[in-house]
């Protein structure tokens, strides 16, 4: 595993979604990014399903970033 190699964590429908989960995982000191984001804002009839609004992260810190979206209440359902 590199250290500075970056993955797709996981992919989102919805803007607002994807930005929840970004957010939760920066206050936890992750770094991460979006993709994708901006075309379904800008075009609403942009199809999401196709390739989705990507969530990246590091490879290194999948673990613990799936460790602490499982145990994290505020986001069940999403």
């Amino acid at each position: 595993m590199e250290e500075n190699k970056i993955v797709v964590y996981t992919t989102f429908e919805s803007p607002m979604e994807a930005n929840i989960v970004k957010t939760r995982l920066q206050d936890a000191g992750f770094e991460c990014f979006l993709t994708g984001e901006n075309a379904a804002l800008v075009y609403p009839v942009f199809d999401t399903s196709i390739s989705g609004i990507q969530l990246h992260v590091f490879e290194k810190d999948v673990e613990a970033i799936s460790r602490l979206l499982a145990e994290d209440d505020a986001l069940e359902g999403l």
